[in-house]
């Protein structure tokens, strides 16, 4: 998943209410720059929503309004991400579109601090990667007109917990969103998974169907994600499934798998992310229905939605109202 890289500016429009302002798009990202700074075609660094910029000169101007880059409303229009001109890269740091230049700029991804890195045993097993969904502005030729499942993205901790028959034996484990985590340790996610006993219930679904997978969900509850929109942080600590990931083709399963997350919930008697609308065309219409029309879905208000798509494929739809009040 992309932090920073050097875009391509696709078009420029002038602001509807600001005589000093434009609107440009890159990818497929809305931002607001100064007007006359950029035209159409220009290279530029484009820095993605959810990052946390270093303390550089160039960046003090927007750390001074938020610690972490998040969609604003300028004179009534959205942005979402930060254009930058070329001028603020290192010298000889040159190349062309799509280039990733976050290391070298010091921009990281916000990740709220959940576990104390003395849990971890070490980096995520078994090829497993870390639960970033990405967004759809980053897609090129999303595939209007197939028919998808919409759920909700849960404001919480990412979870994972895995089983995998080595030789004769079956490995389990926990991990975090980037980080396998010690089992002896206790911490919110050994609690969570204790508590449901989801080890032993993943175990018993693999040694049935003779099958190795990772089952992903998000922990939430017990202050987790404090935010004052958030309806799941006031919740008592619990856990939602939103993917299965097969640990040997490598890949999720999709609404056409037997294993799907919404079959396996219902099996092991796992609450899972609710389904907001199953089996849906996918259109640009519904992709800006939880982009940036519906600020509350059944009366609470609501991170996202992800978009779950046959053969595994998904991606997510950040809610811009949330986003930027967060």
């Amino acid at each position: 998943m992309k932090l920073a890289s050097l875009e391509i500016i696709k078009e420029v429009s002038p602001h509807p209410n600001a005589d000093l302002l434009e609107i440009v798009k890159v990818l497929s990202y809305q931002a607001i720059v100064k007007k006359g700074e950029y035209k159409a075609n220009d290279l530029v660094v484009f820095i993605q929503p959810d990052t946390v910029l270093p303390d550089a000169e160039w960046a003090k101007v927007y750390k001074a309004k938020s610690n972490r880059v998040k969609a604003v409303r300028l004179r009534g229009s959205w942005s979402f991400g930060i254009v930058e001109s070329l001028s603020i890269l290192p010298e000889n740091v040159m190349d062309g579109e799509g280039y990733e230049v976050s290391e070298k700029l010091g921009i990281v991804k916000y990740e709220p601090t959940i576990v104390n890195t003395l849990d971890a045993k070490g980096s995520l097993p078994f090829n497993l990667s870390k639960t970033d969904e990405e967004r759809y502005q980053n897609i090129n030729d999303l595939p209007y007109g197939e028919i998808v499942d919409v759920t909700l993205k849960v404001d919480g901790a990412s979870l994972t917990f895995y089983c995998k028959r080595v030789d004769d034996q079956w490995v389990t484990g926990i991990t975090s969103r980037s980080l396998e985590l010690k089992p002896e340790c206790v911490n919110k996610y050994s609690e969570v998974v204790k508590k449901y006993s989801l080890i032993d219930k993943l175990k018993g679904y693999c040694e049935k169907y003779n099958v190795n997978l990772a089952l992903r969900g998000e922990l939430y509850g017990n202050g987790t994600q404090n935010f004052a929109l958030n309806p799941h942080s006031k919740k008592p600590l619990g856990f939602a499934l939103f993917n299965v990931f097969n640990l040997d083709t490598l890949q999720y399963e999709g609404p056409d798998s037997p294993h799907y997350y919404e079959k396996v919930a219902k099996e092991l008697d796992i609450e899972m992310v609710p389904m907001v609308e199953k089996g849906v065309e996918l259109t640009p219409a519904l992709i800006k229905k939880y982009d940036e029309e519906l600020e509350t879905i059944n009366g609470n208000h609501f991170e996202g939605v992800v978009i779950k798509m046959n053969g595994g494929k998904s991606f997510k739809v950040i809610s811009k109202i949330y986003d930027s009040k967060k």
